[in-house]
């Protein structure tokens, strides 16, 4: 058997993560205040009697973190720590957000149902452009809900996303959504692995109601109204 996964590795990863998806504003350097750590049921299991804590310690590190390098987060950080037996073993994925809630869903209200965390996105002149948004689903694991507030929406692993996945199966600038005559398009950046869209692969889109669009490990469900 391997060496136990220790909370150091943990905190390691999440300071990684906090790194690679900083975005650079004229205000400042904004990074991820929701944090959303996914291992195998096997790694998570030592964690289990003590999850609370150990979230709490790593949320407190986070924010000392951020302020050390006078980074700026838009409220206070949290994160959740989750089973997920889509995780292969010895590997953490983590879901990095810039959310203004500064509360994690909890286990009971999770189940099947989405959660409802909001992610700030880069915002026009012009204010809101709809009620648009995605449920973002890596794996097995939750489902995030993201509002769709901006003409532009970049989507990969880089951090000068507006939607960073941490996804290995995703390219760092994967596809983008662009607000046409009121209704978003998909168009892929010409990523590794291609982008589907109802199990047909596109270059360019139109996105109507209730599409799935698949990227890697990743799915995304368009929705448009509540």
């Amino acid at each position: 058997m391997g060496a136990r996964l220790q909370p150091v590795t943990l905190a390691k990863r999440l300071e990684r993560a906090m790194d690679e998806n900083r975005s650079f504003r004229q205000d400042g350097v904004v990074v991820p205040n929701a944090y959303d750590i996914a291992l195998h049921p096997d790694e998570y299991a030592p964690f289990a009697t003590y999850r609370g804590s150990l979230e709490d310690d790593l949320a407190r590190e986070a924010r000392e973190r951020a302020r050390a390098n006078n980074y700026r987060m838009v409220s206070r950080p949290w994160v959740r720590l989750r089973a997920d037996a889509s995780v292969p073993r010895g590997e953490i994925r983590i879901l990095a957000t810039v959310s203004e809630s500064d509360e994690p869903v909890t286990d009971a209200a999770a189940g099947t149902a989405p959660d409802t965390r909001t992610a700030v996105l880069r915002q026009d002149e012009t204010g809101a452009v709809g009620q648009a948004t995605l449920l973002v689903r890596t794996g097995q694991g939750d489902p995030v809900r993201f509002e769709l507030s901006a003409p532009l929406i970049g989507i990969g692993r880089d951090h000068d996303n507006d939607v960073i996945v941490d996804d290995p199966g995703i390219s760092r600038h994967h596809c983008q959504l662009k607000l046409q005559q009121g209704l978003y398009a998909l168009t892929d950046l010409g990523s590794s692995n291609g982008t589907t869209v109802n199990g047909r692969r596109v270059s360019e889109v139109a996105l109507r109601d209730g599409d799935r669009i698949a990227i890697g490990g990743t799915t995304l469900e368009y929705r448009l109204g509540q």
